[in-house]
């Protein structure tokens, strides 16, 4: 009710329902992937270098725990985390600070299981322990914080060592076991959860698993010693095929952002182990795109966040080799819409009309480069491919054109003589006749094109064979101008071992 002068307002006061709100934060919409990651935010805020989470199998009794070897917290401060809301989120936060809405802990936490139990150290030696059951909460129906740990997670519970480090531990597992708790198909769920979080994790994190030293360490395991958790670089930086962009920084009023695009390799550029890794956890396509990072924490993995002449761009085969390196501060949240669960990110007005400029390009690159199977790299500058086929735009659309001149098709017509009228015909019908639809159907069914052979088939060496003789003896070019011409010409340009060990014939 508004004020009036000279009274005081007039109010009730309507805290939430405990049980209520809490079973209601459950459902943001976590994955377990997304909240181990969270979990981790806060062990890299606490300044540890070493985090391990473990995946310990014991039918309805399993719990997942994450311990880490950062600064700890003391009984005060270890409250205030476990306080739903503890920390305000427009409070101005260290640069390097990964969270913001002071909820992650708890809602990652419970997103997953029905109990969340924190032990921490300091350096100094104190310990202290809190814990949210969110059955003892509905009995009670109050904020009833427990100051011990519940009995059937309490083992679990230790920050191993001497030293600082904190120890959380999800027990009841309702959300991430499900109904059937029990089972061996249970178990094995269990444990390929454990392989998606892996995944997960050695790309959202991997600009700390890589350095710059004191870098990150994340182990994984389900009991035992465990395996460290090795990068997942989107971007495939160390292959030679890679092409980037310069980085650009743009201002903003928020904090200036920068931005980076990648053209990958085509896959026959690959080895069938590296193409499939380079898919990443969720595929070509769910990773073609941005990738948005805060703070150098990965928060979008692929899409194009809304851009596009009418907001039309989506993911498709032809542009999945373009990927964007979008970096944000954590000052810029509320201007790009991070929401709680760090997986989402929406462009600010004034930043949209020139990302979509620098995706564009990307994107014309990365579909040049998957059409030409990877036949340029702005890596190695080379002169350009004389194509067999050529895009011509008409009235009625796009067409395709096979190239005159290119030689291989320049030198028959020139044999064909008085014939060359038939030849043109012959040609005339083959572009007639291109099954573009059809194409296109295989390569959408087929998520490819064929790989290209490992070696260059027998009729296209012996069509390569036969040109360079003619380029020899009915053209007169000496072997090294032979050889360079051949490089610039499909489908020869993609074999250049084989170019270099042509026989030097000239008959």
């Amino acid at each position: 009710m508004a004020a009036v002068e000279g009274q005081e307002d007039l109010f009730d006061h309507a805290p939430p329902a405990a049980s209520a709100l809490l079973e209601a934060l459950r459902g943001l919409g976590y994955s377990a992937e997304a909240a181990i990651a969270d979990l981790i935010d806060n062990s890299i805020a606490a300044g540890a270098r070493h985090v391990r989470i473990d995946f310990l199998w014991d039918g309805p009794a399993s719990v997942v725990r994450l311990v880490d070897d950062g600064r700890g917290m003391d009984d005060h401060t270890l409250f205030e985390a476990m306080r739903p809301g503890g920390r305000h989120p427009l409070l101005i936060r260290d640069p390097q600070d990964l969270g913001r809405f002071g909820l992650g802990l708890k809602t990652a936490s419970l997103s997953q299981g029905r109990v969340l139990a924190v032990v921490s150290r300091t350096a100094d030696g104190a310990e202290a322990q809190r814990s949210w059951d969110l059955d003892y909460v509905a009995r009670a129906d109050e904020w009833r914080l427990l100051r011990n740990i519940p009995a059937d997670v309490r083992n679990y519970a230790i920050v191993p060592g001497e030293g600082a480090g904190t120890a959380v531990v999800i027990g009841r597992l309702d959300r991430l076991l499900g109904e059937d708790m029990e089972s061996d198909a249970a178990q094995a769920r269990f444990r390929a959860m454990a392989r998606r979080v892996e995944r997960h994790l050695a790309m959202t994190f991997h600009r700390f698993l890589e350095g710059p030293q004191p870098r990150l360490e994340l182990v994984i395991a389900g009991g035992g010693e465990g395996a460290r958790i090795a990068p997942w670089d989107p971007f495939l930086q160390w292959h030679p095929a890679t092409t980037a962009t310069p980085v650009e920084r743009l201002a903003h009023r928020s904090g200036a952002i920068e931005v980076q695009g990648f053209v990958l390799p085509h896959r026959d550029r690959l080895t069938a182990d590296q193409f499939d890794d380079a898919a990443g956890p969720d595929g070509w396509l769910a990773h073609e795109g941005f990738f948005v990072y805060r703070n150098r924490r990965l928060l979008v993995a692929g899409g194009w966040l809304g851009l596009g002449p009418g907001r039309r761009w989506t993911r498709d085969d032809v542009h999945r080799l373009a990927r964007l390196r979008l970096d944000l501060p954590n000052s810029g949240d509320g201007d790009w819409k991070v929401d709680i669960r760090k997986s989402t990110a929406t462009p600010p007005p004034a930043l949209r009309p020139r990302l979509q400029g620098l995706a564009d390009q990307v994107r014309k690159d990365a579909r040049e480069v998957f059409a030409w199977r990877g036949g340029r790299s702005a890596k190695q500058p080379r002169a350009p491919v004389v194509r067999v086929w050529n895009t011509v735009e008409t009235a009625r659309g796009t067409v395709y054109r096979i190239d005159r001149s290119h030689p291989a098709v320049q030198r028959a017509l020139d044999a064909a003589g008085a014939s060359r009228r038939l030849a043109e015909e012959m040609l005339t019908v083959i572009e007639a006749g291109l099954p573009v639809q059809r194409i296109w159907l295989d390569v959408a069914e087929q998520g490819d094109l064929p790989p290209a052979p490992a070696g260059m088939p027998p009729d296209e060496a012996a069509a390569m064979q036969s040109l360079y003789s003619h380029m020899r003896g009915g053209l007169g070019l000496s072997a090294a101008d032979a050889h360079r011409r051949l490089l610039s010409i499909e489908p020869f340009a993609a074999y250049p071992a084989a170019v270099a060990q042509l026989a030097d014939e000239t008959t």
